[in-house]
């Protein structure tokens, strides 16, 4: 067997190693350079000694920097190893290297540390480092080749092994996925497993979307933890199944009890909705807190259309799954607030269990916000099953009486001069039709929705209550509805109005 069995060269000079199940299946690799080469990422299992005569065999290079995405317990050892036999210099992020430094074992004039995305490379080959601490744990980082078309990964990716969850941001994570998949690398070695190709980013990206769109169904309706953490109990066959299609290694990189278990708690009080970290509220980047899905709208389809919106105006979102995270000291921390839900919550299924969620002091904390000029989109369904006659209806000037089957129906401009209809034009789409009665007295009617041969009903309004503005549209349940261009822009017209910058 040869020294290194998982070896591939994936453009001339830039080679991968990978190792056994006994080291986490986990990659290193190194790049040749005019000066020598650069190592990235530690041998596992291989005397250091060992490793680097074969580099110097294959490649006809000697090592003589270290780049680190990822440390373990014990890794300061194999590093001075390392620069025992010729390595003068690691660079690594801001984590990995104060750790590195803080054994002692290491010199601290060694060690490079970056905080920002850094060219690493020689005259020839760029190689840019990309700090990611405390996104999959306390450490990471990737190592991207752009004229090459490779990316090193390092923890942010693992395509097949057991992906541990429980010290991660699984929001951030996705997000800095998205990233790393906008890079259109041709060659992605992960931190751990297989490399197959680009794809591998994107198995990762969508094993974490599912894992919380489906936690993220359970929370929404009010269900108990027990449903995805128990595994006792055959609700977890039910509740949250990852279906083969979102994993590598089936069933090997299934979730754990302590990953659901974690994930649950990042999308609950206390941690949801900011995920412990204050929002930095600016004029050039107002804060939304969005309230979303119930059981007729699944977690999964509109943080996409939202998103959208959110890019387009500038605006930071901070979407959650629990109503409980509805608070006066919540909305005091943002500045548009968004709901996108119901009313009511749905424990199991037994009808008798549902109950209205919406409390007395959480109606109060949003009239209370909207008059101190707070910033209030109402979408959809955010009127349905709601205290009756209470504040917070009152507030958004309109109440829920059902809605027709889905069909196609138009949506008509009725004020074609108010800023959040500028530039719409009338527009059919495929949807539920809401027919909401509205306070005449204390809206303005902008919109109107008209199925064949009915009468037309209220599809959007507006006012100014306090010192604060509402907005609220009606269509919004089939992605048709949401990503409509028409639609579009009229979320990004309300958002910008509702914050006063139109």
């Amino acid at each position: 067997m040869p020294v290194l069995p998982h070896l591939k060269e994936f453009v001339p000079g830039v080679y991968a190693a990978g190792f056994a199940h006994k080291y986490k299946n986990e990659n290193c690799g190194w790049i040749s350079l005019s000066d020598g080469s650069m190592l990235v990422d530690l041998p596992r299992g291989l005397e250091p000694k060992v490793f680097l005569n074969e580099i110097k065999r294959i490649s006809g290079t000697t090592p003589n920097r270290l780049v680190l995405t990822k440390y373990q317990e014990g890794d300061e050892k194999i590093v001075k190893s390392l620069i025992d036999l010729g390595v003068k210099q690691v660079l690594t992020s801001n984590a990995i290297g104060n750790t590195l430094a803080a054994t002692k074992v290491i010199g601290d004039k060694l060690i490079r540390r970056m905080s920002t995305v850094r060219e690493i490379g020689d005259n020839n080959i760029s190689i840019k480092f990309m700090p990611l601490d405390g996104i999959v744990g306390p450490y990471g980082a990737a190592v991207h080749l752009p004229n090459q078309g490779v990316l090193f990964t390092g923890p942010l990716v693992v395509n097949g092994p057991h992906t541990d969850l429980t010290n991660a941001n699984t929001a951030q994570w996705i997000t800095v996925l998205e990233q790393l998949e906008s890079l259109a690398a041709e060659h992605v070695i992960p931190g751990f497993g297989s490399w197959v190709g680009n794809e591998a980013i994107d198995f990762e990206r969508r094993y974490l979307v599912e894992l919380r769109r489906q936690i993220g169904y359970v929370i929404s309706q009010g269900r108990p933890r027990e449903l995805i953490t128990d595994f006792e109990s055959h609700y977890l066959q039910r509740e949250v199944r990852i279906q083969p299609d979102y994993m590598v290694w089936n069933p090997y990189d299934a979730p754990r009890r302590e990953d659901l278990d974690h994930v649950y708690n990042e999308m609950t009080v206390p941690n949801a909705p900011f995920n412990g970290q204050v929002p930095k509220r600016s004029k050039e980047n107002p804060q939304a807190l969005v309230f979303y899905a119930d059981q007729p709208h699944e977690p999964g389809y509109s943080p996409p259309g939202l998103r959208l919106v959110f890019e387009a105006t500038g605006v930071t979102p901070h979407f959650t799954v629990d109503v409980r995270a509805l608070t006066a000291e919540n909305l005091s921390k943002i500045d548009l607030l968004v709901i996108y839900r119901d009313g009511l919550l749905r424990p199991n299924a037994d009808k008798d269990s549902n109950y209205i969620w919406m409390t007395p002091e959480q109606e109060s904390a949003v009239v209370d916000f909207v008059d101190n000029g707070g910033a209030f989109l109402n979408l959809h369904n955010s009127m349905g099953l709601y205290p009756k006659d209470g504040a917070y209806l009152d507030l958004v000037g309109g109440h829920y009486i059902g809605h027709g089957p889905l069909e196609r129906f138009r949506v008509e401009v009725v004020d074609h001069n108010h800023p959040i209809t500028k530039g719409v034009e009338d527009f059919s789409i495929a949807d539920e039709q809401h027919t909401p009665p509205y306070d005449k007295d204390k809206v303005n009617l902008l919109l109107q929705s008209r199925a064949d041969g009915a009468e037309p009903a209220a599809a959007g309004w507006y006012y100014e209550p306090g010192s604060g503005r509402l907005c609220h549209l009606a269509p919004g349940h089939t992605r048709e509805a949401l990503f409509h261009p028409m639609y579009q822009r009229l979320l990004r017209n309300a958002v910008n109005w509702c914050l006063r910058r139109e």
